[in-house]
């Protein structure tokens, strides 16, 4: 058995324990979370560290496949000549690329991941690592007569998947990629085997132009790309609710990047689903488009927020530590939000609530120590680290 105590105890939901004590089995398995009520008196192999000791982070949204193209798309461009640059790069991805990303994500405290599949490369080592995956393998069919070739290579795909171990649903890449057709495939299955949906929502201005009015950057760059996009019609409707209308109520559905999304979204997901979860990718978000989501107007509305690292062709690190900096560093939201989002959040939108995220009796949710913290503000500082204790 384990004791560790530090100066805050952060539980995964919303409670700091100030010099609080975490019994661990020898699996680290949770026996006990003591609050001392900031009095620590001596204790027999007790472990303290100066820092907040965590739950273990879940990535939320992640290409691990990707992971061979760091340092290759152009910064700050915007999302149409992101997707232009990595059409072309997408066939040079390798294996050991994908085994450093998952070995610095375990260093970095992650203990599950969302992670996106559009091929089988990453399915190897997602059956060997510590890390927790569920693999949401992407259908992108934009053309309602391609529906059933994107439903069929990803059922293949899937069945793959299974082959490994691993937790996966079919999903739709993005709002502009993916016809009512598809749209309807996936609810069915999704529907039927109660499986997650995840989607990248509302990442540049262009998109919901692109819904309102058939115009936009976005737009013409997809009509460079693809003959069927040269007679989209509009929905006049913003891209998400256009998309989501379409989508299952009772699943739980992962909204990535938001950048764009405004109240009146925030309103209409309200509205029609109590089963969605806002995942934010800040650090990609000013890779590709240089903006950041209104995080406050998302904090503020009463939704579910988790995070996202995106992959290495957006961003330097895939540490969600480093995605809960840039948020600290660009708005005034609390660090127990920031933990929550890092935590119990995304282990909810995942599925895996019952063993990760918290520091509940019966989980093995890993831990991590936060460190080079400023303690009397409860901040995080740009010199912060994690150490993972178990």
């Amino acid at each position: 058995m384990r004791k560790l105590s530090a100066n805050y105890i952060f539980d995964g939901k919303a409670k700091f324990y100030k010099n609080g004590i975490l019994h661990l089995d020898d699996n680290g398995k949770v026996l006990q979370l003591i609050d001392t009520d900031g009095d620590l008196q001596e204790e027999s192999q007790l472990e303290f560290y100066n820092g907040i000791i965590t739950p273990g982070f879940v990535n939320a949204h992640c290409h691990i496949e990707l992971s061979s193209l760091e340092g290759k798309l152009s910064p700050k461009k915007g999302l149409p000549n992101f997707i232009n640059e990595i059409i072309s790069l997408k066939q040079n991805l390798e294996i050991n690329a994908i085994e450093k990303a998952d070995k610095l994500m375990q260093n970095n405290g992650i203990v599950a991941v969302g992670d996106i599949s559009n091929s089988d490369i990453s399915f190897s080592v997602k059956q060997k690592s510590k890390i927790k995956y569920h693999s949401f393998i992407e259908l992108i069919a934009p053309d309602n007569n391609k529906a059933y070739d994107a439903l069929n290579f990803g059922k293949i795909l899937k069945t793959k998947a299974d082959s490994f171990n691993l937790k996966s649903s079919l999903v739709p890449h993005a709002t502009y990629s993916v016809s009512q057709k598809i749209l309807q495939l996936i609810t069915e299955i999704a529907y039927n085997e109660n499986t997650i949906i995840s989607f990248h929502n509302q990442e540049t201005e262009s998109e919901n132009q692109m819904f309102l009015e058939a115009k936009g950057n976005l737009l013409d760059r997809l009509r460079k790309l693809n003959d069927f996009y040269k007679n989209f019609k509009p929905t006049y409707f913003n891209s998400l609710p256009s998309t989501m209308v379409h989508l299952p109520k009772c699943n739980k559905t992962i909204l990535v990047h938001n950048t764009f999304s405004n109240a009146k979204d925030i309103k209409w997901v309200k509205d029609y689903t109590e089963h969605a979860f806002w995942c934010l990718c800040p650090n990609a978000n000013l890779y590709i488009e240089d903006k950041l989501p209104d995080i406050n107007l998302l904090k503020n509305s009463g939704i579910k927020i988790c995070l996202g690292t995106d992959s290495f062709a957006s961003n330097t690190n895939l540490s969600i530590l480093d995605e809960m900096k840039t948020i600290s560093s660009n708005f005034e939201i609390d660090l127990s939000d920031l933990l929550k989002w890092a935590t119990i959040n995304g282990a909810e939108a995942l599925d895996l609530h019952f063993n990760i995220g918290s520091f509940d009796i019966g989980k093995t949710p890993g831990v991590n120590l936060i460190e080079n913290v400023d303690l009397k503000n409860l901040k995080l500082k740009e010199e912060s680290f994690i150490r993972v204790l178990v």
